[in-house]
Formats: C-alpha cells, sequence, structure tokens
C-alpha cells in the first residue's frame, strides 16, 4: 500500500506541476481552438482576464505539490478538492464530450485527490 501512494504521490505532484509552468509562462496562453464549446473558452477567457485567478490557481497548485513533497496528503488534499470540483464541473457542464480525450487529466485529478481524501479520512473526522 505504502508503494501505491508513493507512486500516486508523484503522479499527482507531476499534475501539479503543469499548472505552475503555465503559470510561470512555460506552456503558451489557451487560445479559442483548445475548447471545443464557445462556452468553455467564454470560461477560460474571463477567467484569465481578471489577472489574478491563474496566478491563483497556479499558486495553489505548486503549494499542494510541495506538501506531496512534504508527505502532508491529507492538507493538500483538502485544499485541492475544491479545484477538482470546479474542474470536473467545467467538464460535465461546458465540454460537449465529458467522457473524451479533453478530460482524461481532469479524471485523473479526480481519482487521485478522492484517493488521498479517503486515505486521510480520520484526519478529517473532527470537521464532520
Amino acid at each position: 500500500m505504502k508503494i501505491l501512494t508513493l507512486v500516486l504521490r508523484i503522479l499527482l505532484i507531476l499534475l501539479l506541476v503543469m499548472p505552475v509552468l503555465g503559470g510561470l509562462g512555460v506552456f503558451p496562453p489557451p487560445t479559442a481552438d483548445m475548447y471545443p464549446t464557445p462556452e468553455g473558452w467564454a470560461y477560460m477567457s474571463a477567467m484569465m482576464e481578471t489577472g489574478f485567478m491563474m496566478p491563483v490557481l497556479a499558486t495553489l497548485c505548486g503549494v499542494c505539490a510541495l506538501l506531496m513533497i512534504m508527505n502532508k496528503t491529507a492538507l493538500a488534499a483538502a485544499l485541492l478538492a475544491p479545484f477538482t470540483v470546479n474542474v470536473m464541473l467545467f467538464h460535465w457542464f461546458l465540454d460537449p464530450t465529458p467522457i473524451g480525450p479533453s478530460s482524461v487529466m481532469a479524471y485523473i485529478l479526480l481519482v487521485l485527490n478522492a484517493y488521498f481524501l479517503w486515505i486521510n479520512r480520520e484526519k478529517f473526522r473532527p470537521l464532520w
């Protein structure tokens, strides 16, 4: 079980590094042709036009990646939960094929976050 958790931690860290690199300008900014619907592009462009949302998301992903490296999986999973829900809702409602190639990474994020929330469920008991 420890090896599985380690492998999944590394996978989540790699997944979280991508928004950080995007926020640092390593990847080109999103364009309208990357989104299958006009609504999806409108949502993403509105987030980019605020000027603060994308840096906040990149910072969140960076902090969560560092927490995963430090083995603070419960805190990282709790911080990632609203982000994961938002990503999934985007793909369920603004993507014409919610189960398709454009949503694979979203489902990976969902499964990984759910796994870390589940294995740390005892730490969340006082919240309930």
